[in-house]
């Protein structure tokens, strides 16, 4: 089981209630990862709801370290000074989770609650532009208004962590070295600082140093989500990535989260979808390959994105879109997922069908595409039907369909899809299974040439050879 993986099944498990399988589950992962961000915040919020400020407390100081611009972690902090009675502190890092643009409605809600706003009543801040432009990809822009956040807020890590990103974009290395420093010497496990100093010193021919740094993120990013992502917007780099690592369960967590899969896929009104009728015509030559196999694992909650998310979007927190890597910007390794959290920038994640109400949606669009052409005009129903076929994928996967999926895949990087970071997010998630991931590789290699990124296309070539490779020995 992938880090990412096990960590959303403890956020799962504490969303339930479940607290001896949350913590079961956040402890395997701190041995082996001892400042692993997720399993961190899990052990923080469980420490929370114990009433143990101080530990809380502690593993947060590690989760922002690490990641200076995770919301949760503010918010949370925000809930444990107030309950100490600083008042100041609680405000400040309310104000700071704010600014940080939380994707989860409760996570915003626990901030503004303390800060007694509405959320029609909050001031545009330069911080919050200056990440707004960030995320635009207008890095200009942005340097321009974290200058002013800066000055006006010195102690801000995570404003220093933006100011240094934007002069990376724009391909200012000196002045983005000379900020990393300045966040390193406030959060000195910040990964993605780390990330940013290493591609600097390859850029300068010290590409052995920059090796190495890279290589030490894996202590808290074991799958490099954050690394890929930020490599993953360059054309040419030195760097090599480390592939993931998986972490072995004990059998009574994977039995308890088995259980809940199999009682979930009891209640699921999917599980009845038809696929849409375009998408059954054509086999693939995998379907000659192996006939796909089912595998237990635990269900994911959820969904970032981001969109993960983040297999669903496999950073995704109980109603929300996950954090951590941004989805279609990165390519993976053979062992890892997405997603990211992207965050899988997760705007492009397609909620998974949980609920009555998401199955009736999806089954409305699963129809929709079917539909005569007279029902619609013609781009509205192409448009209908691009988004099914992409629900149905997702579907496929979380069922283990597994030459289903493949040729659904196939279907739709044939099609160019226009919205690239889509395509790049679904096929992300590919990869992260087993089953899918020598073709899902191979086909990531197809879309990124499509798009003309030979240099991320090379890379995917490479593991879905490396997949193969594996499989013949």
């Amino acid at each position: 089981m992938r880090p990412s993986e096990a960590a959303a099944l403890a956020r799962q498990a504490l969303a339930d209630g479940d607290s001896t399988l949350a913590r079961s589950v956040a402890e395997r992962l701190l041995a082996e990862f001892a400042n692993y961000p997720p399993a961190r915040l899990v052990r923080a919020l469980l420490a929370e709801q114990a009433n143990d400020t101080d530990a809380a407390l502690d593993d947060l100081r590690a989760v922002t370290s690490a990641e200076p611009t995770n919301a949760e972690a503010r918010a949370v902090q925000a809930r444990l000074f107030r309950r100490r009675g600083d008042t100041d502190r609680a405000r400040m890092a309310a104000r700071q989770a704010v600014e940080l643009i939380p994707r989860e409605p409760e996570v915003l809600e626990s901030a503004l609650e303390i800060l007694n706003l509405q959320a029609d009543s909050l001031d545009t801040s330069a911080a919050v532009l200056a990440r707004v432009h960030l995320n635009c990809g207008w890095p200009d822009l942005a340097e321009r208004h974290a200058r002013a956040a800066v000055s006006e807020s010195p102690e801000r890590v995570d404003v220093r962590l933006t100011l240094a990103e934007a002069l990376w974009r724009l391909g200012r290395l000196s002045a983005c070295e000379a900020e990393c420093r300045v966040v390193a010497d406030q959060a000195e496990e910040c990964v993605r600082a780390a990330v940013m100093r290493a591609h600097i010193l390859s850029e300068r021919g010290r590409t052995a140093e920059g090796q190495e740094l890279l290589d030490r993120i894996g202590r808290i990013d074991p799958e490099f989500r954050e690394a890929r992502e930020l490599l993953g917007t360059l054309e040419v780099h030195r760097l090599v990535l480390p592939d993931a690592v998986e972490i072995a369960m004990p059998p009574e967590v994977l039995r308890r989260s088995n259980g809940s899969v199999e009682a979930a896929a009891e209640r699921s009104p999917a599980d009845g979808i038809q696929p849409p009728a375009s998408l059954g015509a054509h086999p693939t030559p995998a379907e000659a390959q192996e006939g796909g196999g089912r595998e237990d694992r635990a269900e994911m909650p959820g969904e970032s994105a981001d969109q993960i998310q983040r297999s669903q979007p496999l950073e995704k927190l109980p109603g929300s879109q996950a954090q951590g890597v941004e989805a279609g910007r990165v390519p993976l390794t053979d062992e890892e997922v997405t997603v990211s959290t992207e965050p899988l920038s997760l705007d492009h994640v397609a909620e998974e069908p949980d609920s009555p109400a998401a199955a009736e949606t999806l089954a409305d669009d699963v129809a929709s595409e079917s539909a005569p052409e007279s029902v619609a005009p013609a781009d509205e129903a192409a448009a209908e039907t691009t988004f099914s076929t992409f629900d149905w994928a997702r579907h496929l996967i979380e069922q283990s369909e597994w030459t289903e999926a493949e040729r659904v895949l196939t279907d739709i990087v044939t099609a160019n899809e226009p919205d690239v970071s889509r395509v790049d997010g679904l096929l992300l998630e590919a990869v992260a299974h087993r089953e899918l991931r020598g073709p899902a590789w191979k086909l990531l290699g197809d879309h990124y040439m499509q798009t003309d990124r030979p240099q991320a296309a090379a890379d995917a070539y490479l593991r879905a050879a490396n997949v193969a490779g594996r499989t013949a020995q």
